[in-house]
């Protein structure tokens, strides 16, 4: 999947934030560099895992479970279900 975010106002920072400051910006990717590589890896996991639920709560309730794993690959991933 190609990203359709614009190109990083900062790219010295990795944050593609536009309503941030420079300054800001700096400080919040010097703040997320402090942290180690396994606590940024679980707030990586933290977001998939509340970007699912999201998902997940968007689909209609009446769907069978099979339905609804379908529905979701296809909201989630943004392309048919390969079947």
């Amino acid at each position: 999947m190609v990203s359709k975010i614009e190109p990083d106002r900062y790219a010295d920072t990795g944050f593609s934030v536009k309503d941030t400051s420079p300054e800001v910006n700096a400080m919040l990717f010097r703040l997320m560099m402090e942290r180690t590589p396994a606590e940024r890896f679980m707030m990586g996991m933290d977001m998939m895992t509340t970007a699912r639920a999201i998902v997940m709560a968007s689909l209609p309730p009446d769907l069978d479970e099979k339905a609804r794993r379908v529905a979701f690959y296809e909201r989630f991933y943004g392309e048919p279900y390969p079947l």
